[in-house]
């Protein structure tokens, strides 16, 4: 399924044209999901400035309930998504592409619960503390190295990483 479970993991310097997309693609989220959400956020690597990432937008959408979930499905297929089945509870994932290649991840989950704060809070300890930006920078360019074609075990490998951020985030 386009690399989504397994593929390359190719890190590339901060680009502001990721800002730029999200962007754009959060006007073409809000037209056509703007009654069934609440809020539309820029998560993820390129959100960071200065942080290398697989170039691949994330957004996460908040709703009042998972049950929304059900409408949005219907609206972002019109848009060119698809879901992406994850093993998350309380989180509903789709994906973009465009020539066969994952260009944005949607990640739906009620909003201003534990998965968002989480999230967000990441995000935002990360573009405030450089120390903890450039451990990160270092650990993910460490991974990419060990797992060149395994993003799924990539992804797994960080998992302790922001643990301990969200740690001392809750300790601010």
């Amino acid at each position: 399924m386009l690399g989504v479970e397994r593929g390359l993991v190719i890190l590339e310097p901060y680009n502001y044209k990721w800002s730029i997309l999200f962007d754009k693609e959060r006007e073409l989220l809000y037209a056509h999901l703007k009654d069934l959400i609440i809020e539309i956020e820029h998560v993820g690597s390129t959100s960071i400035e200065g942080l290398f990432a697989k170039p691949i937008i994330d957004i996460a959408i908040g709703v009042s309930s998972l049950d929304r979930v059900i409408k949005i499905k219907e609206k972002v297929k019109e848009i060119g998504y698809f879901e992406v089945p994850v093993s998350i509870d309380g989180k509903h994932v789709f994906a973009k592409n465009k020539e066969n290649k994952i260009t944005h991840f949607l990640h739906i989950m009620i909003y201003n619960q534990n998965l968002w704060r989480d999230q967000i809070s990441f995000r935002d300890y990360l573009r405030s503390f450089p120390d903890a930006r450039v451990k990160y920078i270092k650990l993910k360019a460490e991974l990419a190295n060990k797992y060149p074609n395994d993003v799924v075990s990539y992804t797994n490998e960080k998992k302790e990483f922001v643990d301990h951020v969200l740690k001392k985030v809750k300790e601010l």
